[in-house]
């Protein structure tokens, strides 16, 4: 009996990819989330985003089976989860990864991030798109030679704007075609 393919991940960073200064939609929305960080301690994040885009993310989660990925500086207190998705009112579930004994200024931004996802796709390799302002840039080939041979799909983003319809519809189409692999 064939074993079922493990679902697409999407490895999906928050600022400069959800958050974004300019998001070039039409409906943009923007509020401020609060943090806390126990013992009285908390910040009041702004987020601006653009309610198409966090829809038709869950559209392609939805048709296509796509395991969300938390990839973010957000996921510190479980923020992404617990109050990004609340406020963005969408995007809910998944799960997060931040290994803050891997954040290394000696590296790079986003170091950490490329690190993560080459141990998430050694543990259990699948399909990804990873989405982000800076790391696939600085970190994509990195990834690229340790996930050889897996189907991905890296977008970079550009931190005003956030993730365009350009890059909805490569998520698409690549989604598309992974599920076209499985049926052949």
């Amino acid at each position: 009996m064939p074993s079922n393919p493990a679902p697409t991940r999407l490895y999906l960073d928050v600022d400069g990819a959800i958050n974004a200064d300019e998001p070039p939609f039409s409906n943009v929305k923007s509020t401020r989330v609060q943090i806390e960080y126990g013992g009285g301690m908390m910040s009041r994040e702004p987020l601006t985003w653009a309610p198409e885009v966090v829809t038709e993310l869950d559209a392609l989660r939805e048709e296509f089976g796509v395991e969300l990925v938390w990839l973010s500086t957000w996921n510190e207190m479980h923020a992404s989860m617990t109050r990004l998705a609340p406020a963005l009112g969408g995007l809910f579930g998944g799960r997060a990864i931040m290994d803050a004994d891997a954040v290394s200024s000696d590296r790079g931004r986003g170091w950490w991030k490329a690190q993560s996802i080459i141990a998430d796709q050694e543990f259990s390799p699948a399909p990804f798109v990873w989405v982000d302002d800076e790391a696939v840039m600085a970190h994509g080939g990195m990834v690229d030679e340790a996930t050889a041979g897996t189907p991905s799909l890296k977008l970079t983003t550009v931190y005003e704007h956030g993730i365009e319809r350009l890059h909805l519809a490569q998520m698409r189409s690549f989604l598309a075609e992974q599920t076209q692999r499985q049926v052949a």
